[in-house]
């Protein structure tokens, strides 16, 4: 039997799961500090520390359910039973059941890194208006040169298009996304990307993710 543990999750904890139910309606919570999540095309990969820890293993099937739950019990904490969780808050007391880790996408235990031959800065500002920009212009594509970040319809010849400039870090490259791939948590990233094995890693203040490109480039 595990001992029964109270938690309160941090407004930074929630925006974390907020933004990796984006990427994936479901999550398997393992024990201790540690997020990470998956999407079912396996193309992108999510990971986050975090101030709490978790006593147990759990598995959530739709989190943006259990998100809802959470903002309907006020100041609320968790308390963690065998088989379900107890959202507690005042009068009002929510029991919410684990889901079976069979039914759900998780990510790999472990994962090999490859090893990244170019690296840049983006601005959290400058991402926002370039994802902002996209979704107005309904451009599916987002595509990185050496200076510059464009959303474009890369099918369409006579694609509308917007671009920001970067700064350069003279390294001839193009690496493409789809658009709605980029779900990180708004904010400054580092990216680290490898143009053989086509994948980025982006490095932020509260999340990490590794992403797949579309295309492979030659630097």
């Amino acid at each position: 039997m595990i001992r029964r543990v109270k938690m309160k999750l941090s407004e930074n904890t929630v925006n974390i799961l907020k933004n990796f139910s984006t990427i994936n309606q479901n999550i398997l919570v393992k024990s201790g500090s540690q997020l990470r999540t998956m999407s079912t095309m396996k193309n992108i990969l999510g990971e986050a520390s975090i101030v709490e820890e978790f006593p147990k293993e759990f598995g959530i099937y739709d989190l943006n359910e259990f998100l809802g739950v959470l903002s309907l019990v006020k100041d609320s904490n968790l308390e963690f039973g065998e088989s379900y969780l107890t959202v507690n808050g005042g009068r009002t007391k929510v029991r919410y059941f684990y889901s079976d880790s069979s039914i759900l996408t998780t990510p790999p235990e472990t994962f090999n890194a490859p090893e990244c031959d170019v690296s840049f800065t983006i601005p959290g500002s400058v991402l926002t208006n370039v994802l902002k920009a996209s979704a107005v212009m309904q451009l599916p594509d987002i595509v990185f040169t050496d200076g510059k970040i464009t959303a474009t319809d890369l099918k369409n010849v006579t694609s509308n298009d917007y671009t920001e400039d970067l700064d350069k870090v003279n390294v001839v490259f193009e690496f493409r996304f789809k658009t709605d791939n980029l779900k990180m948590i708004p904010g400054d990233y580092q990216v680290t990307a490898s143009t053989e094995a086509g994948v980025s890693n982006w490095t932020g203040v509260d999340a990490s993710y590794w992403i797949a490109m579309e295309a492979k480039t030659n630097g």
